[in-house]
């Protein structure tokens, strides 16, 4: 019956919290404590320990004792951030691997089999961009699974960016499986874009032709949006449909923005070739300007090679 809610049907969870003790990663820690994960669930908290650049001319002997000095504060807030993580029915692991930050999350979160990685928007020093710290974005292009990233320390209005691709669909199952998130109202956004007046190497439109065009791409984008709505509301979840019309990212982040809304849950299909890892630019678009946190989820590999073949979706997230 739509509406009655059939809950997530989600068993235990592994999820790995890559932190660096920067304020960007407390408020991922934070958040990370509010959320309901199903019992029992399992949080791997991840300390990469690196070669900064002003170690390099250092001796061998002054970087051991160096990084001896930073593991006794690094085992003091791992320590920390256990007490603040733990909780019935979690089982919380630290971990300390020396490495290259991005390549050590990505790995781990092979190795162990995450369900989620969560961290925080951005480093510290000399590996902080202006917007998104490079090893989350990184991180973002190779993990293999949902990866949040925490720009907030609650999560209670999500937006859903929807446009029917493989990564939108699997985006809307992701937040309608995860405790955490399927007992929070959605609003479901598709943006219709607007075409330009010239296409590019085609004939310029009328303007009766113009308008048709606009006016079949917003019904389309109506009903992606109605249908990605109903199908959560049949599982409980209280969702409505907004269809914008312009910069696909930018329509997203404007309607967070309008509705306090503080996670932006967008899917992915990735690029082709040889980047087919790394992020669409919609979704790359809403990572870097969104000011509320992230889920990023990519498509599964199989949707991938479907993806790749002809498909009526007018915008690719």
């Amino acid at each position: 019956m739509a509406g009655e809610r059939r809950g997530p049907t989600v068993g235990p969870m592994k999820i790995l919290f890559a932190t660096d003790g920067s304020p960007s990663a407390k408020r991922a820690e934070a958040l990370l404590a509010t959320l309901r994960l199903p019992d029992p669930s399992t949080v791997e908290v991840l300390y990469v320990d690196q070669l900064f650049e002003e170690e390099t001319d250092l001796p061998e002997r002054q970087r051991s004792a160096l990084h001896t000095l930073l593991r006794e504060d690094t085992d003091k807030e791992l320590a920390a951030v256990r007490a603040a993580l733990s909780g019935p029915g979690r089982e919380i692991v630290t971990t300390v691997v020396f490495g290259r930050p991005a390549s050590v999350i990505s790995a781990t979160a092979a190795r162990i089999g995450a369900d989620l990685v969560v961290l925080g928007s951005r480093g510290h020093g000399p590996f902080a961009s202006a917007l998104l710290g490079s090893v989350a974005a990184e991180v973002v292009d190779h993990a293999p699974c949902p990866v949040l990233v925490a720009r907030g320390t609650s999560v209670s209005r999500i937006v859903l960016a929807a446009d029917n691709s493989p990564g939108s669909r699997r985006a809307e199952e992701v937040v309608r499986s995860l405790p955490f998130l399927s007992a929070l109202p959605v609003r479901v956004v598709s943006v219709a874009p607007l075409l330009p007046w010239y296409p590019a190497g085609g004939p310029a439109f009328s303007g009766e032709m113009y308008q048709q065009i606009i006016d079949d791409q917003r019904s389309s984008h109506e009903r992606i949006a109605a249908a990605a709505a109903k199908r959560l509301a049949e599982h409980g979840i209280p969702a409505t449909a907004e269809v914008p019309q312009g910069d696909a990212a930018y329509g997203v982040i404007e309607a967070a923005t309008a509705t306090n809304a503080d996670l932006i849950a967008v899917g992915s299909r990735g690029n082709a070739g040889l980047t087919r890892l790394l992020l669409g630019s919609v979704a790359r678009g809403i990572l870097y300007h969104a000011p509320c946190s992230v889920l990023i989820v990519r498509q599964t590999v199989a949707a991938d090679a479907a993806a790749a073949r002809p498909s009526t979706a007018s915008q690719a997230v």
